[in-house]
């Protein structure tokens, strides 16, 4: 999936697949992708309009009859739930977990815990909805070696499944955005959700050996069974030298062995596809807008206007970062972007920016009479 799709989680519902990533301050967010193959994808809903602070590296669960996200924000953790994966999603309910990356496991005999950062794990209630006991740190990562170049230990992302007798915990070290060879995936399994945990004799299963790589920071894994029994390793990695982009979604197969570890597949055929993306053009002819779009620290779908093939704004602040901004995600460096403006009322400033945070964006913008680089 090309484009800033960062901390992939991926569900499956029968024959169907469904995908999100971490939104951070783009609202709405947690886009939700549907797949029947694990190859081609279509956005289909946003799961949430509104939260507190930034959002990031989300668990997508099916238990029951009921769709869960758990995700990290504001330094605590959080859960929207919802009957049907399209919507209505609940308004997100504070589950007083510390705590990043969370990940949930449900035992064969239906009771649930998450996982978070630091290999820690607290029981929930039988609804999933709140903690149900202390917070006890069961897992503490692998020791790669002492040589390779990461950012830190960083011991996170917990993603569980239970598979024949085992739970099964992909998580990620080394950090995300340090030197290309930092970030990893790594797997270890246990008979019981307290361990003792063991570290598999494969790990790491994703990894970047050396910055001469397509692909830099490789980690932050979940395994899923494909709708033909081949399993896959989908993850997150930035392309090599452009960062700015953001963590593309990726996957690659892997194997089960003889002893019960999951293993990458080396020689299997796989064909290349067109990368996923949404399509950043927009002429504003619908009555709804496009999935591209998305607000800075707010949602712009309840903000914005759509009138004859045009998108309306308030205007706002005195600087491009304190106006109201609809922002498109660039999928990669190599695009060309053209718009018309109306400014409205005199004194009006509007443009288009490449923003990256409020402290680090460059654009074009006009009013009447003067057009301003910045």
């Amino acid at each position: 999936m090309q484009g800033d799709y960062p901390d992939p989680t991926i569900v499956k519902d029968g024959e169907d697949y469904y995908m999100t990533h971490t939104p951070n301050y783009y609202k709405p967010g947690f886009l939700i992708w549907h797949s029947r193959d694990l190859m081609k994808w279509e956005p289909i809903a946003h799961a949430a309009t509104d939260w507190a602070g930034s959002a990031w590296a989300p668990d997508f669960q099916k238990v029951g009859d009921t769709f869960y996200i758990y995700f990290p924000a504001d330094g605590t953790n959080w859960v929207i739930t919802a009957q049907d994966v399209h919507g209505p999603w609940s308004e997100p309910i504070d589950l007083k977990i510390k705590g990043i990356d969370p990940g949930l496991v449900v035992t064969p005999e239906g009771k649930r815990y998450l996982f978070t950062n630091m290999g820690n794990v607290t029981p929930l209630t039988d609804d999933g909805l709140a903690r149900a006991g202390e917070t006890k740190r069961v897992y503490t990562g692998w020791k790669y070696p002492a040589e390779w170049a990461t950012e830190c230990g960083c011991l996170e992302s917990p993603k569980l499944i239970y598979h024949n007798g085992y739970y099964y915990m992909t998580s990620a070290m080394g950090g995300t955005a340090g030197p290309a060879t930092s970030h990893m995936a790594i797997c270890a399994r246990a008979k019981d959700i307290y361990g003792p945990w063991e570290n598999s004799p494969y790990n790491p299963i994703v990894h970047t050996y050396s910055a001469s790589e397509e692909w830099w920071s490789k980690g932050h894994g979940s395994i899923i069974e494909g709708p033909d029994g081949q399993w896959w390793i989908i993850y997150h990695a930035y392309r090599k030298g452009a960062h700015a982009i953001g963590r593309h979604t990726l996957m690659e197969p892997i194997e089960w062995t003889k002893g019960g570890w999951y293993r990458p597949v080396k020689d299997l055929e796989i064909a290349e596809l067109e990368p996923n993306k949404l399509n950043i053009s927009d002429s504003f002819d619908s009555d709804q807008f496009s999935w591209q779009w998305a607000g800075w620290r707010e949602n712009i779908t309840k903000i914005a206007s759509l009138k004859k093939g045009a998108a309306v704004l308030p205007a706002r602040g005195a600087k491009p970062h304190e106006g109201h901004m609809m922002i498109a995600t660039a999928p990669n460096y190599r695009y060309t972007i053209e718009t018309q403006l109306s400014l409205g009322k005199k004194g009006n400033e509007a443009g288009m920016i490449l923003y990256y945070s409020a402290k680090a964006y460059a654009g074009i913008m006009c009013n009447e009479e003067t057009l301003t680089i910045y």
